[in-house]
């Protein structure tokens, strides 16, 4: 049951990223959950959680291969790396701006994402012998 509302959860991301970058093309600038920012600028703590997201995510599967345990991931794993660290900046940079309930929300959305990756990532390893 959990492998099926893992798989409908990338799904719905995946549809509503490449609605995202439809719209970006088009000139409209939508920001997560449905926020069109008409003549404003997306909040300045939610581009920060995004790069700085980015930059944690790059540097763990770099440390993984400088410390030659990085073995063959599926995307699940990198999903799951980068909605834990979109959820942690999340929850500091929107404290730290004091954004509000909703983006707090928000961030706990984006680390429930990263738990229910964690543990349908998880291989599932039958003792056949034991």
């Amino acid at each position: 049951m959990l492998r099926v509302i893992g798989k409908l959860l990338v799904l719905i991301l995946s549809i509503f990223a490449i609605f995202l970058g439809i719209c970006a093309v088009l000139g409209i600038q939508i920001y997560f959950p449905f926020n069109i920012a008409e003549g404003e600028e997306i909040p300045y703590h939610r581009m920060q959680s995004i790069r700085v997201a980015v930059f944690i995510t790059f540097t763990f599967y770099g440390a993984l291969y400088l410390i030659n345990s990085i073995k063959e991931v599926y995307p699940i794993h990198f999903l799951k790396v980068f909605m834990i660290s979109f959820g942690i900046t999340s929850l500091v940079f929107s404290y730290q701006a004091e954004a509000g309930v909703k983006e707090i929300i928000l961030a706990i959305f984006y680390l429930c994402c990263g738990l229910i990756f964690h543990l349908i990532s998880k291989p599932f390893i039958k003792k056949y012998f034991s």
